[in-house]
């Protein structure tokens, strides 16, 4: 069941949810510039982090705020009104992942990993938020759109994109879906595979078809699930969710989708 999302956001940034928990003194310079590796997840901070201990409310605290509030239809202009670079949200059936999308609109750097590492009010700390980088534009146009979110021992953020590993849970739950102010996405998930930390968008030129048919035949030798009566044509788009083990820094999780189907808002 959603809940009223925009309400619940407010009232998380009322309660001061994430508020400033520094890490700078673990991250340093390890995450910046444009090199290859796959800059969306510390493994060796995420997972062994006691998140319990972080400010702001749990779950359940979320939930209650929900029940309170009531359902909502997605209001985004009272979205971008708390923070401007919220411009989609995105909700996977099945698991807990119902969470805004961010990216950095200021940023210089098209790999600019910002929400990395930084919260919806604008604050430091885990467990970051759902973001892509500016190199992806916000319509979800482009031919490969790459979503980031961390995998927080406490289910939270991109956690769930784990359950697709398992090949019962991969058969039955197959969609995700992306909500932006002018339209609504669906995508259908044809692959979860253990994948390299390689940053994506800076390895695969995805602007060019050949760049994408060689991303996907990388997917294709992976181990993990796939959908074979899924195939993808030239001009499909494609869903790229991104998140990390919590015992293998050098490996990432992906959750491909292509789009099935677009209506208007």
């Amino acid at each position: 069941m959603k809940f009223g999302k925009e309400q619940i956001l407010s009232a998380l940034l009322l309660l001061g949810f994430g508020a400033a928990v520094s890490l700078s003194g673990f991250y340093g310079g390890t995450f910046g510039g444009t090199g290859t590796g796959n800059l969306e997840n510390a493994s060796h901070l995420e997972n062994n982090a006691d998140t319990t201990k972080l400010p702001g409310p749990s779950s359940a605290d979320i939930v209650e705020i929900g029940e309170a509030l009531g359902a909502t239809k997605l209001n985004f202009e009272q979205l971008e009104e708390q923070n401007p670079d919220i411009y989609a949200w995105i909700t996977i059936p099945g698991t807990k992942i119902d969470y805004p999308v961010l990216q950095k609109g200021d940023a210089k750097d098209p790999y600019d990993n910002f929400y990395l590492d930084h919260q919806v009010d604008l604050t430091e700390g885990l467990p970051g938020v759902i973001y892509s980088q500016p190199v992806n534009g916000r319509d979800f146009m482009d031919s490969v759109t790459v979503l980031y979110g961390h995998n927080m021992k406490n289910g939270e953020m991109f956690s769930g994109l784990h359950f697709f590993a398992d090949k019962d849970f991969f058969a039955q739950n197959r969609q995700v879906i992306i909500e932006t102010p002018e339209k609504t996405f669906t995508y259908e998930i044809f692959a979860a595979v253990d994948f390299s930390d390689e940053l994506l968008p800076y390895v695969y030129d995805f602007t060019k078809s050949i760049e994408v048919r060689r991303h996907l035949a990388d997917v294709r030798k992976c181990e993990g699930n796939f959908r074979e009566e899924i195939e993808i044509s030239e001009g499909d788009k494609i869903l790229v969710l991104s998140t990390c083990y919590s015992d293998r820094a050098e490996r990432r999780l992906l959750v491909e989708a292509v789009l099935t189907e677009e209506q208007n808002q």
